[in-house]
């Protein structure tokens, strides 16, 4: 593995001060962003724009325990019970109890959660909750709502500067220690200097052929801070989420049918039309997601079938629209009348359960680098991720990133106008074609071999071929974003399958046929 993406001799780049440099521009990082010190100039780097990020797909909504009915110890409980065991409980504590007092923030920030006629809130239920406890806006638009608002509120901030299409390249360090990035911006490099980052990235669903993850989550983040010598770990707990809608052409993301649905009533069914989730887990079409995936994927190979199906006919069109108005709509524009239509689903790549390891404050082992969010391995999520605790994560967990900064602040210490940049020679240079047909090749590895079901056959043939790959590239010259995503893709790819390899034991969304 290479410790930088670039090949520099000499190099002299434009260096840009800053007390606090967050990137990503998701829940997490907006939310941290808003949460650090007023006084404080803060650099927020994305390589798209605010719309562009998993965050902004949520459909679900927010968990927390928000009724007198339900209580900390039961969110916990089904928590640790979809997380496999595998969960850090002293995490898990901290985000369920922190739950509340953070959407009671985000009220105050004006997210437009939906409320009943008496204007309380509306709280629902997903797979893998025992309780109402999700709240959610615009029906099922939670993610584009939030993240919309918070955007808004950031750019108003004074201290809060976007270097939007910026993509990171490196993580800079000095003493072992976090000192600043390197980012691309057009066809230059600038470096920003700080000694308190926050990587926000978000999750690798690219790296899959399909996932309801945006163009850019190829976790640019996540390899980035293991070139820097963060600690990376459980990347081979990968959760695929069982109902995305089937589209008739090969989709760069697929579309995603929230567990939502199936939380007020739709039912999983077979072309026979039989309800196969009914006796295979007590809780049904709501088992956790890891248990959902598997069993359509059995009752796929059973039938022969390229997709089941999702029964809403048990609510009125008009319950539908109003509580899922961006689900109603992709159907009703692809020809699927709902609710009398059934919706054809099959299982696609949805989250990442690990990523860099953090503890309780976001830190990771490198001084003054922390992480939030998707790309960080907090250890709540454990080996399967509870519905809508995503979300609920970028909160409590962002938000702990910027207090401990706020409290804990590095200065920099670093001079000068320009940094000069001396990194590993590297020879060959490679045409475009040959990253368009690696990262094919990654997708389709992955795809194939480190899927929902797994075997120990198939991931030493993922090795193989990605260790060929990681050869090539190791060699190679690499001079633009492009290049740089598909190094990214490989080595994400790589640690999920080292990792999968490594985990010898079926657990959660880990699962081996053999």
């Amino acid at each position: 593995m290479r410790r930088f993406l670039c090949s520099f001799d000499n190099f002299e780049a434009d260096a840009y001060d800053f007390d606090v440099i967050i990137v990503g521009s998701g829940v997490a990082g907006l939310y941290a962003a808003l949460h650090v010190d007023p006084a404080l100039q803060v650099a927020l780097v994305t390589k798209a724009n605010i719309d562009e990020s998993n965050s902004y797909l949520a459909q679900g909504g927010i968990a927390a325990v928000m009724t007198a009915d339900d209580n900390y110890v039961n969110h916990i409980d089904d928590t640790l019970k979809a997380g496999a065991g595998l969960c850090n409980v002293e995490a898990v504590k901290v985000l369920v109890e922190e739950g509340p007092e953070n959407i009671r923030t985000l009220i105050d920030m004006q997210i437009p959660f939906d409320v009943n006629p008496e204007g309380d809130l509306q709280i629902t239920r997903e797979g893998g909750h025992r309780m109402r406890r999700i709240v959610h806006c615009g029906g099922d638009a939670t993610g584009k709502e939030t993240t919309m608002q918070l955007g808004r509120l950031a750019l108003e901030r004074e201290n809060l500067h976007f270097f939007f299409e910026s993509y990171l390249v490196d993580i800079l360090t000095a003493d072992g220690a976090a000192s600043g990035v390197l980012i691309h911006v057009g066809d230059d490099y600038k470096v920003l200097r700080s000694r308190n980052i926050i990587i926000a990235t978000g999750g690798v669903g690219q790296v899959y052929e399909y996932t309801t993850n945006p163009l850019g989550a190829v976790g640019d983040g996540i390899a980035a801070a293991a070139r820097a010598g963060a600690r990376v770990c459980d990347m081979e707990l990968i959760q695929f989420h069982p109902t995305t809608l089937i589209s008739s052409g090969k989709a760069s993301r697929l579309f995603l049918i929230s567990e939502a649905v199936r939380g007020e009533g739709g039912i999983l069914r077979n072309r026979a039309g039989e309800a196969f989730m009914a006796g295979r887990h007590e809780l049904a079409d709501l088992a956790p997601r890891d248990i959902v995936t598997r069993e359509i994927i059995k009752e796929l190979e059973r039938t022969g079938d390229t997709n089941v199906f999702l029964d809403v006919s048990s609510m009125t069109r008009e319950f539908f629209s109003n509580r899922f108005p961006t689900i109603f709509s992709e159907c009703e524009n692809r020809g699927i009348h709902l609710t009398e239509d059934w919706i054809p689903v099959r299982p696609a790549q949805h989250y990442l359960m690990g990523g860099i390891r953090s503890d309780l404050d976001g830190q990771t082992n490198i001084p003054g680098l922390y992480c939030c969010g998707e790309c960080a391995e907090t250890g709540i999520h454990g080996a399967n991720r509870l519905a809508s605790n995503s979300l609920l994560e970028c909160l409590v967990f962002g938000r702990r990133c910027a207090r401990h900064i706020n409290a804990h602040f590095r200065p920099n210490t670093a001079e000068g106008k320009t940094v000069r940049l001396q990194t590993e020679r590297k020879k060959f240079t490679r045409p475009l074609e040959y990253y368009a047909g690696t990262e094919k090749k990654i997708k389709h590895t992955m795809s194939e071999y480190a899927g929902a079901v797994r075997t120990h056959r198939g991931l030493a043939a993922a090795k193989d071929i990605l260790d060929a790959i990681g050869a090539e590239l190791d060699e190679t010259r690499l001079t633009d974003p492009y290049a740089f995503k598909v190094y990214n893709m490989y080595m994400n790819a790589s640690a999920i399958v080292r990792g999968a390899i490594d985990r010898k034991e079926s657990v959660g969304a880990h699962y081996l046929a053999d």
